[in-house]
């Protein structure tokens, strides 16, 4: 329960006469949150400076030594990181990528302890998790090349060429393909051609993973971290896991190239074992060498991604092996590409392209299944041997946040074949099917995904609807609290104002319902998976969505699912025109880019050890730069107060388990709208919590914590430790009562204007963050309440 006893104003900080000269060697060092400012903005160091007001009309005054100082005779310095996520342009295109993101974060997000030494079912577990994940984000890399070549290889190379001249009018611009006159008609040229969509995608997402990887590369200090157990981002190659990267990356690029192999091999070799080429015998035999060694180097790179890497020598040779098999597989698939190529007189398209449907169906079944796997596993974990029971979803968040993110990528892949066949077709998405429409025949696993978007936008209403309602009774609830504290009638407009941003600031408790809402589609989906394993469906073809669910029944059930259908293709179209506007805002605009930057800057803290295409982890390089100039300004002499706001205090918190030991007693932390404990303790149970905050405060000098009611992200953090053999004592991180917000309910002496209610931002302005810098440099700080 929180305290709302709290004074409207507390004791203001002792005036700078008051204090004893903290002399030259202290230095307060600021990060920033999310979606930071410039250098100027964070050091407070414009000339002029708001002494009143607003940001309407204000009071101004010329900035002095003093002003930039917020504790007197301590320098202030700033990291500022936030370029990393948002500084190049290029970064817009990491929108395309939020379901790798998800992935990744899906790895973290178990519930079980991480020590070095698990056993029995939960070792086993643990490896099924980190295995599944693994799974699940290389079935995404499949799944967005399948989709990729669904438009090149099936739509245009396949279905176009073989309706030609009806092809030709539809669209004049592939004259060159679909005309019968044309030589590059036949299937044998076509396919190839249209394999190079899908290869110039997993080129792009190869070379911007190696790119990103370069850019963010660090090198490892001198001196290592103290490492314990209670505390996994102690280790000290926690932030270097470029051999882990580099090996699945390798995996993901041979497993991508070798499905576009297979979508080129299939229905050639098809051809000729149906009597078009001398059956296993001359093309044939030469066809199913290639198949029997593109299934063994895929099968042996799909195997390697769940190799366990807790040993570097290891990493190493699996590094090495995996690049062995890239290479492989693309040795194979140019064998695959001359093969296809080798002339066929007899060899014409039609329907669909062979291998496709069962390729993507197949994909379906499989991320089903290893949801299912990964479910089981987070269960094991968190009944054994949980991190500690304040772990959010019951430690279910795992595969909530993996089967999202499949999700997602399923339906970011169907919006895009299903568009790109209506705009080849010249159909429309509501009514297919007239007259001057071409039949081209996306997958039919891919109207269940449609069917998904519309039940996803009726579910996001309903969300909203029951977000406002709750809203509006949590108002209620905090109005007796703010009368009281601020001793106003209830009437009072202000009154409501300051109760409504409490309760808009402790709506976060509600996101573990909201996620959980959004993925009731998953369960059907995964139904439906595992009754095409069953039934034998996944090598031919589920039925579509609208004669499936319907019973097959004719009449208004039938054509209410289809409907529902056709929505879906129109909201999956809306949400790629969607995305595709955002990010061509932000790669002109960095503002936008900024905001969209923010996305990144919570999703892409942790390192690529799943999705190896994902964006990459700003932390990798932000943590060991700030470890360095740490650990350089304290063997100086400097004692060094780290300030950390929102997503900075994660970034700080890491920077001290990384500090080595020569350090200790040097540095002090001061953290304020932190979601240290309220969410990565909550959602990455594993790797925060009270235990390891335990750990933290006993590697600084002093530490407070600064946060606000209003605040949607920072609570207190809670701590807990074991003294010798005694029970375990509970503490929080002083002080444990919030900020008031605003600071006082009436203009102060000689201003016209109402405080503000800050929420999130601002804490730097707070009196109380003066005082809390102070403490934390001359009596540690006050470390529990």
């Amino acid at each position: 329960m929180l305290d709302m006893s709290a004074p409207a104003t507390p004791p203001e900080p002792p005036v700078a006469s008051d204090r004893p000269d903290p002399g030259p060697d202290r230095v307060e060092l600021r990060v920033h949150g999310v979606a930071g400012g410039t250098a100027e903005e964070l050091l407070d160091v414009e000339p002029a400076m708001r002494v009143a007001g607003d940001g309407l009309s204000g009071f101004f005054r010329w900035r002095g030594r003093d002003d930039t100082e917020t504790v007197p005779g301590v320098r202030r310095e700033i990291f500022a990181w936030g370029n990393l996520n948002s500084g190049s342009s290029s970064r817009a295109l990491w929108l395309l990528l939020l379901p790798f993101m998800l992935l990744n974060l899906a790895y973290w997000t178990r519930p079980g302890r991480v020590d070095r030494n698990p056993g029995g079912a939960r070792r086993a577990a643990d490896h099924v998790y980190d295995g599944s994940v693994r799974l699940l984000a290389l079935s995404l890399t499949v799944l967005i090349t399948l989709a990729a070549a669904g438009i090149g290889m099936d739509l245009v190379a396949w279905q176009c060429t073989a309706q030609a001249e009806a092809c030709v009018r539809a669209r004049p611009w592939l004259t060159f393909l679909a005309s019968a006159s044309s030589p590059l008609s036949a299937p044998g040229t076509a396919l190839p051609l249209g394999a190079l969509l899908p290869v110039t995608v997993v080129v792009v997402l190869w070379c911007l993973s190696r790119r990103t990887e370069r850019e963010y590369e660090v090198v490892r200090g001198p001196v290592p971290p103290v490492t314990t157990d209670a505390a996994p981002l102690s280790r000290p190659d926690f932030w270097h896991n470029g051999e882990i990267l580099a090996r699945l990356r390798s995996a993901h690029i041979a497993v991508a190239l070798g499905t576009v192999a297979v979508l080129l091999l299939v229905p050639a070799l098809r051809h000729d074992l149906s009597g078009g080429g001398s059956a296993l015998s001359g093309l044939s035999g030469f066809g199913m060498v290639l198949a029997v060694l593109l299934g063994t180097v895929m099968t042996a790179s799909a195997g390697s991604v769940v190799v366990p890497d807790a040993d570097p020598r290891r990493n190493g040779r699996v590094d090495r092996v995996c690049r062995m098999l890239r290479d492989a597989t693309v040795t194979v698939a140019v064998g695959v590409a001359a093969y296809t190529a080798w002339p066929r007189p007899s060899w014409t398209p039609s329907g669909r392209l062979p291998g496709a449907g069962a390729t993507l169906n197949a994909l379906f079944t499989a991320q089903g299944l290893l949801v299912l796997v990964l479910l089981v596993a987070s269960v094991v974990l968190y009944v054994s041997d949980r991190a500690h029971d304040r772990s959010a979803m019951r430690g279910m968040a795992g595969p909530a946040t993996a089967a999202l993110g499949a999700l997602l990528g399923g339906g970011f892949s169907a919006a895009l074949v299903y568009q790109g066949s209506l705009w080849l077709s010249g159909c429309d998405a509501l009514t297919p099917g007239g007259p001057a429409c071409l039949e081209l025949a996306p997958p039919t696993a891919y109207s269940w995904l449609q069917l998904a978007f519309t039940l996803e936008a009726v579910i996001a209403l309903v969300v909203v609807a029951a977000i406002a309602v709750a809203l509006r009774r949590a108002t209620r609830a905090h109005l007796p609290a703010v009368t009281e504290q601020y001793a106003r009638s209830v009437r009072d407009r202000r009154t409501w104002e300051i109760a409504r941003a409490r309760a808009v600031g402790r709506m976060t408790e509600a996101l573990p319902a909201v996620l959980t809402a959004f993925l009731a589609p998953v369960a059907p989906l995964v139904v439906l998976v595992l009754y095409s394993s069953l039934s034998g469906d996944v090598i031919t073809s589920p039925r579509p969505a609208d004669t499936a669910v319907s019973g097959g029944i004719e009449g208004l059930a039938r054509e209410t699912v289809a409907l529902m259908v056709s929505v879906g293709s129109v909201l999956g179209g809306a949400a790629l025109l969607g995305v595709a506007w955002i990010g061509r805002s932000a790669y002109r605009d960095r503002p936008t880019r900024q905001a969209v930057g923010a996305l990144w800057d919570v999703g892409t803290f942790w390192p690529r050890v799943a999705h190896p295409l994902a964006p990459p982890s700003y932390a990798e390089r932000a943590v060991p730069q700030l470890a360095a100039r740490v650990a350089r300004m304290a063997r100086e002499g400097a004692d060094v107060a780290l300030s950390g706001h929102s997503q900075g205090s994660v970034l700080a918190a890491a920077t001290i388990w990384q500090l080595p030991e020569d350090c200790a007693g040097r540095v002090a932390l001061v953290t304020h709208g932190s979601p240290l404990d309220r969410l990565y303790a909550r959602y990455f149970p594993a790797y925060f919590g009270p235990y390891a905050f335990a750990d933290l405060r006993s590697r600084v000098s002093g530490w407070r914590n600064l946060w606000r009611v209003t605040d949607a992200f920072a609570d207190p953090v809670r701590t807990r430790e074991r003294s010798g053999d005694g029970p375990e004592v509970p503490g929080v991180i002083a002080p444990a009562e919030p900020l008031p917000d605003p600071r006082a309910y009436d203009p102060p002496p000689g201003e016209a204007l109402r405080p503000e209610i800050l929420g999130h931002n601002r804490y730097t302005d707070d009196p109380a963050y003066a005082e809390s810098l102070w403490k934390v440099l001359n009596d540690g700080g006050d470390h529990r309440s």
